[in-house]
């Protein structure tokens, strides 16, 4: 019966407040998005520079032939879409990289203590 109550008590200020806008950032975006191709193979006029450079990078690490603009055009075109597209993606962000500890830059790393040199445990065998 409470909840009730409580729940009936907060819809009036519920409804009286208008939805708000987002917060507005004062930051522009880190990139533009990059462009989403249909499905299919893709033509190499289609590409921009950074793609093609990509895209000339990946053959080269297939062992395919970029000596010039019409071999990279044959290779592209027998290529699948699905090697094509990975060929041209944008390689992932990094990774972030882990806060430093605090106790790590404060006092040196302790080192292990050296053993002395002693005789070996065993005897030495004696010839035979």
């Amino acid at each position: 019966m409470k909840r009730r109550l409580f729940l009936l008590a907060l819809l009036p200020a519920a409804c009286a407040q208008p939805n708000q806008p987002p917060p507005v950032t004062a930051a522009p975006p880190a990139e533009e998005p990059e462009q989403v191709f249909a499905p299919g193979p893709i033509a190499w006029d289609r590409l921009n520079e950074d793609q093609k450079r990509r895209a000339r990078d990946a053959m080269r690490r297939l062992g395919y032939d970029i000596s010039s603009e019409e071999a990279i055009l044959r290779q592209w075109n027998a290529l699948p879409p699905a090697k094509q597209r990975f060929a041209i993606r944008r390689p992932p962000p990094p990774a972030p990289a882990p806060p430093p500890r605090a106790g790590a830059t404060s006092r040196p790393a302790a080192r292990p203590a050296s053993r002395p040199a002693s005789a070996s445990p065993r005897p030495p065998t004696p010839p035979r």
